[in-house]
């Protein structure tokens, strides 16, 4: 199952970076990651393991190298003594039968020189038993401890195991909360690439709205100059008017006072004049006021009508009366009294309208030249505007220029970027396929490995079990044989006592020895034909022993064999993993840098987030600079995709 997951696994196209971070499962380089670092690990498990069986089955290859040694040394001597004491008691037989007291002193004396010699061997041969089982023993603790050092070791690196493998699932984590972070940093540069263009569009609006209030305000300008213009001409025309009113009634005043008598006459002739000039006037400086008024201030327009409005009710009995004068010409003198006062209240009613248009005339001044000043400095603002907007209108068409190249270069270096990143996934993938093929034949050779040391292992044990069994019961039978020897010698010694004792008896018996001693040089015959028998069957032996050496040997050079492809193997196992460290710290280094790249790329959107924070501050306050922060960030997220567009 987890063979066919894997082969799934490889033969999966990746994804582009764009639709790697439109989807919402994790990458694939994370799964392959967490994959090779558990083949590794168990490889690096499994070769430690393999090297501590090798260390403990050389060690346990000499330790039975010894000890077969040893148990065939003292199977030997112990086969030697036993020959010798058989021989010793045949001769003790034969010399206790055959000889003379002296003879058996004699040879008393060199049984004993012999019976020492044999304890001393016996307690050498003992004291080198003892010493091997001492070795034995210790080596056995050595190994227990280096058993338990193996367990603790195992123990560790089991810990170590779990480490790693707690690390890389952490890792593989964080990687895919990488990806998820890109993902909605993709969406919220999305986001912001709209909103952008809403401000965008918004901003072209509004420049839109200024070009047409600018436009509007130029025309408005036009009109006041107009104003202005024709204000100031109507204002001369009726300072000269009002002067030449001022010198008419000048000489009407000296035409009254020197012609008396034609006065009614005069007077009735000159009222219509007068009322027609008045009412010109009136017309005059009614369109004049209205105009004024218009551009300043409703309250006015209503002074302007009351005054309006109070000449009119002045002139109009003025009218009637001078058409009724007209009629009635031959009146009395009572009847020109009237226009006099009429006269007289004309001229305080002219006196007092030109005050009032004079203080008119002088705020239409004051007003004037305040218009004038703002119209000054509507035109510097225009003008200031206009070279702002010209100014920014080429800068932004520089930029928009330069920026649709840079577009275009992105644009080229991305899709080179891409192909090169096809090639290296695919590369990659079959690299992954090598080093998946490698770890299986890899697990393949570790588990033959281990069947190999086990069986070795179980084999060896048993021969080390055996082995054991046999020092144990070779000690046994010695101690046992040594004991039997003392009990004889004690023997011996008794009897050698009764010897001393029957050395009399042998006097009297030597007669009957002498007879017996041709029986016993015949025994003696016999014995040496035993004697012969016993070297050729010890012969076979020593020739039995040798071929159980050789045995021996070709069994340990087969064994030296074995390690030495074992050794060769884990040599090429540990050049393997070695290999694979590599590639993992490589692994390592690009997820570093992705991490780096991220930190990076989240530093810079937090740029962005401040940037159109500003963009909209600036979007409540509106200006004209706007479009040139929204090319800004349009280079930037281009230069942004083009660097990390293969990391996503």
């Amino acid at each position: 199952m987890e063979a066919r997951l894997r082969s799934d696994v490889i033969h999966a196209p990746l994804p582009s970076p764009v639709d790697k971070v439109a989807a919402n499962t994790p990458s694939m380089y994370s799964q392959e990651l967490f994959q090779l670092s558990q083949y590794l690990q168990e490889a690096l498990h499994r070769e430690q393991m393999l090297e501590q069986k090798l260390a403990t089955l050389q060690r346990l290859l000499a330790i039975t190298q010894e000890a077969s040694d040893t148990s065939w040394q003292a199977l030997i001597d112990e086969d030697r003594l036993l020959s010798r004491l058989e021989v010793m008691g045949n001769q003790l037989q034969a010399c206790s039968k055959n000889q003379t007291e002296d003879s058996l002193r004699k040879e008393l004396i060199a049984l004993q020189e012999d019976k020492h010699n044999y304890e001393t061997t016996a307690k050498e041969s003992l004291r080198r038993v003892l010493q091997e089982k001492i070795e034995v023993v210790r080596k056995l603790s050595e190994v227990e401890r280096s058993l338990s050092n193996t367990e603790d070791e195992c123990t560790h690196l089991r810990e170590m195991n779990e480490r790693t493998q707690e690390e890389l699932r952490e890792l593989a984590n964080k990687y895919n909360g990488a990806v998820n972070e890109i993902k909605d940093l993709s969406d919220k540069l999305k986001v912001a690439e709209g909103k952008q263009e809403e401000i965008q569009q918004k901003g072209q609006a509004e420049k839109k709205e200024l070009q047409h209030k600018i436009d509007e305000m130029e025309e408005k300008e036009q009109e006041l100059q107009a104003k202005i213009e024709a204000l100031q001409a109507d204002n001369d025309f009726t300072n000269e008017r009002l002067t030449a009113l001022q010198v008419r009634l000048e000489h009407l005043q000296e035409k009254t006072l020197k012609d008396c008598s034609s006065l009614g006459i005069q007077v009735d002739d000159f009222l219509p004049k007068i009322n027609g000039s008045t009412e010109k006037e009136k017309l005059i400086v009614e369109g004049h006021l209205t105009k004024v008024v218009e551009e300043t201030k409703l309250s006015k327009e209503n002074q302007a009508k009351a005054k309006e409005s109070e000449l009119s009710d002045t002139l109009s009995p003025s009218k009637e009366k001078s058409s009724d004068d007209t009629t009635d010409a031959q009146m009395d003198e009572q009847d020109l009294n009237e226009p006099l006062a009429k006269v007289s209240l004309l001229k305080a009613l002219l006196e007092e309208e030109r005050k009032a248009y004079r203080n008119q005339v002088e705020e239409s001044t004051k007003q004037i030249q305040v218009l004038q000043a703002q119209l000054q400095r509507l035109h510097l603002d225009t003008e200031n505007l206009r070279e702002q907007k010209d100014s920014e209108i080429t800068s932004t068409r520089i930029e928009l220029l330069s920026a649709r190249d840079e577009i275009l270069l992105l644009h080229q270096a991305a899709e080179k970027v891409a192909s090169e990143r096809d090639t290296d996934i695919a590369s990659l993938q079959e690299e992954l396929k090598k080093v998946r093929a490698e770890l299986d034949r890899w697990r393949k050779a570790a588990s033959e490995y281990e069947k190999e040391i086990t069986s070795l292992q179980n084999s060896f044990q048993q021969r080390c079990q055996q082995c054991e069994d046999q020092q144990k019961e070779e000690a046994t039978r010695l101690q046992s044989e040594l004991e039997q020897l003392r009990k004889e010698w004690n023997v011996l010694e008794t009897e050698c006592h009764s010897l001393k004792k029957e050395n009399v008896l042998l006097s009297s018996e030597l007669q009957r020895q002498e007879k017996e001693l041709h029986n016993s040089q015949q025994q003696s015959l016999e014995l040496t034909s035993d004697l012969s028998i016993l070297q050729i069957s010890r012969k076979e032996l020593e020739n039995q022993v040798g071929s159980l050496k050789e045995q021996h040997l070709r069994d340990s050079a087969d064994l030296k064999t074995l390690l030495c492809k074992a050794e060769n193997q884990a040599k090429d196992v540990q050049k393997e993993y070695e290999k694979t460290q590599t590639v993992l710290s490589e692994l390592k280094l690009k997820f570093e840098m992705t991490e780096q790249e991220k930190q990076s790329i989240t530093d810079e959107l937090k740029q962005c987030k401040d940037n159109l924070k500003l963009l909209r501050d600036k979007g409540n306050n509106p200006s004209i600079l706007q479009p040139v922060p929204a090319v800004f960030i349009g280079l930037f997220l281009a230069f942004l995709f083009w660097c990390f567009g293969p990391l996503w």
